[in-house]
């Protein structure tokens, strides 16, 4: 998928040069998807809030009984709160692995904004098996720290493209190899 909602997986070299006292980035998984709930969670009470607006100003409709009209409004409230509330909350989400091993996780929702780092060989990817909320198999790679926290970096329904993904995120995540000396 491509466009402002997509998720990506980028591998460096990037072209954009450290700022003084940063590494350069060697692997970066972004996901987006998040603001497809926010747009459509925007629209939906842009509408309600419209079909309120016009319902208070000109009244039932006469074609129906005035309780079954408020009543259904009211029910698209009572919805349109709850999970407009759910779905502001999810963040974005943008994994950055810099050369040296360290790993940065910027989560970004409509109101918050959070910012976690770990240093160089703290922290480990692995693949998880599990079953979304249908009962289908899906698998997730996540991020496992040395002090026990744990991050989920993307869910994939296929799981070739997840190992392949987490074997990525493990070769980003391992220490560099020492530059050898020159023969002498």
């Amino acid at each position: 998928m491509t466009g402002p909602f997509a998720r990506d997986t980028i591998i460096a070299p990037m072209n954009d040069p450290p700022t003084a006292g940063a590494t350069a980035i060697s692997f970066m998984i972004r996901d987006r998807s998040a603001i497809a709930g926010w747009v459509f969670m925007a629209v939906w009470m842009g509408v309600l809030g419209l079909f309120t607006w016009i319902m208070q100003r000109d009244g039932p409709h006469p074609s129906q009984p005035a309780e079954l009209q408020y009543g259904a409004l009211a029910l698209f409230w009572l919805v349109g709160i709850p999970v407009s509330a759910h779905l502001l909350a999810k963040p974005c989400l943008r994994l950055v692995v810099d050369t040296c091993g360290g790993v940065t996780i910027h989560r970004r929702s409509v109101l918050t904004r959070e910012v976690e780092t770990f240093p160089p060989g703290t922290v480990q990817a692995e693949l998880r098996p599990g079953k979304d909320d249908e009962g289908d198999p899906i698998w997730r790679v996540m991020l496992v720290a040395r002090d026990g926290r744990e991050r989920q970096a993307r869910t994939d329904r296929v799981q070739a493209d997840a190992q392949a993904l987490a074997d990525r995120l493990r070769a980003a995540l391992a220490p560099p190899l020492a530059e050898s000396a020159p023969g002498a």
